[in-house]
């Protein structure tokens, strides 16, 4: 419990420091345990160091290059090729079904059967996991929603963990055994799953911990990436209005659609807030003072507006906008310091002169770039990816048909964003 009411940081430099003070500890997932307790985000101290610098090493930006160039492309022709034939779709079914196979991917969950029937029962799945998660935002009983989350980690566990970890195992084996000499270690799978099990007894992960890191992995991912999509969408079809030749612009450059992406984060952060509970007594810069036990409440959307970074039109959605050089053009959509998200660069991209938000200082931070030590190549970013393939496709906004915002949540979501296909819309 707080031992003093709620302490709010609205302003940029407040969010900074918080983000990077060691005295202050993640809470905001605390209701939503039954998905997240003991997963990398919630973690903190030498438990959250261990475990972020073992997964760090498949979150390298050549890894994130390789999914990019060689992955995504037949990922999202997959996903849209019924929709496009059919002549529309939900944007909200479209981003979510894209991103959740890519993540799929990087958690370490196969799917053996490969059929649409098995991605809409995994799709399904991710959902409620992605409500369990974000508990705390939602205006639903949070028994019943425990419940039900519950249920749908039993069969995640049963239908598709378990299977994915003998298969693992079984490959983990034949080369121990020297059954498989000519297989190299980058012919094992890399992902999250794998990269547990080859550390699970040094991290002491206990089986419903394992289950509840890699569903973390599979629902965050394709959660934040399938919203970050609809938003954009949205918010580029509302700019090209008054910017129509933006819209060209759009179909043709992605470093432009990038800049969309960075602006939409911006303005739609995948949590509105950050919590943290201070561990100790310590003193902010600003001079407030806190107890242990004491609530932080970082209010990430009125910091990325902050016009003493963004300008009086802060407000204002604008791809073409300026920030500063120290500053992330998404603003502090992605965390920052000890638990800045993990996967930022491979859903937002990044080019050489942005910021990705890590703590230079930080020793988990160590491995954000090429196995070689040098710096990678620019990332355009899983969304933007996904938005210039929807364009390419004819992809708008259905104006017989406006998109609804979700009504079980207080955060700003859609619920369904009716979209159609066809010739590319003028």
């Amino acid at each position: 419990m707080s031992v003093g009411a709620p302490t709010n940081l609205t302003t940029w430099d407040e969010v900074h420091e918080a983000f990077r003070r060691r005295e202050l500890r993640q809470a905001l997932y605390d209701e939503g345990a039954v998905v997240m307790a003991d997963c990398l985000l919630d973690l903190h101290g030498p438990d959250h160091r261990d475990r972020r610098r073992l997964e760090n090493r498949l979150f390298r930006r050549e890894v994130f290059a390789h999914w990019e160039h060689e992955v995504l492309g037949a990922t999202i022709s997959d996903t849209l090729t019924p929709f496009v034939a059919e002549g529309s779709g939900d944007l909200i079914v479209i981003g979510y079904r894209t991103s959740m196979n890519l993540t799929a991917l990087i958690a370490g969950i196969d799917r053996v059967r490969g059929t649409a029937e098995e991605t809409e029962h995994l799709y399904q799945i991710v959902k409620k996991l992605s409500e369990g998660a974000t508990l705390v935002h939602s205006v639903r009983d949070h028994d019943e929603v425990r419940a039900e989350v519950l249920d749908v980690l039993g069969r995640f566990d049963e239908e598709f963990l378990q299977p994915s970890i003998a298969r693992r195992m079984a490959l983990l084996e034949a080369v121990r055994a020297g059954e498989a000499q000519d297989r190299v270690e980058d012919e094992l799978p890399r992902d999250v799953l794998m990269t547990l099990l080859r550390s699970r007894d040094r991290l002491h992960l206990p089986a419903e911990v394992l289950r509840r890191e890699v569903a973390f992995y599979l629902q965050a991912g394709s959660h934040s990436t399938a919203n970050a999509f609809t938003h954009t969408v949205d918010e580029l079809f509302s700019w090209v209005g008054e910017h129509p030749e933006d819209l060209d612009r759009a179909r043709a450059d992605l470093r432009f659609l990038r800049a969309c992406v960075h602006e939409t984060l911006r303005h739609h952060p995948a949590s509105p807030v950050a919590w943290r509970r201070a561990t100790e007594e310590i003193e902010l810069g600003s001079g407030r003072r806190l107890a242990p036990g004491d609530l932080v409440i970082l209010d990430i959307v009125s910091a990325n507006h902050d016009p003493g970074i963004w300008g009086d039109d802060a407000e204002r959605f604008d791809p073409h906008r300026d920030a500063p050089p120290s500053v992330p053009r998404w603003g502090h959509s992605f965390g920052g310091g000890l638990h800045a998200c993990i996967g930022q660069e491979l859903d937002g991209g990044l080019d050489s002169g942005l910021d990705s938000g890590l703590d230079p200082g930080d020793p988990v931070a160590g491995d954000r770039e090429t196995s070689d030590g040098a710096p990678a190549g620019e990332l355009y970013g899983t969304v933007a990816v996904m938005v210039q393939a929807f364009l390419a496709a004819g992809g708008r906004p259905d104006p017989s048909n406006p998109p609804q915002l979700d009504p079980n949540s207080t955060r700003r979501h859609f619920s369904s964003y009716p979209v159609t296909f066809g010739r590319a819309a003028r």
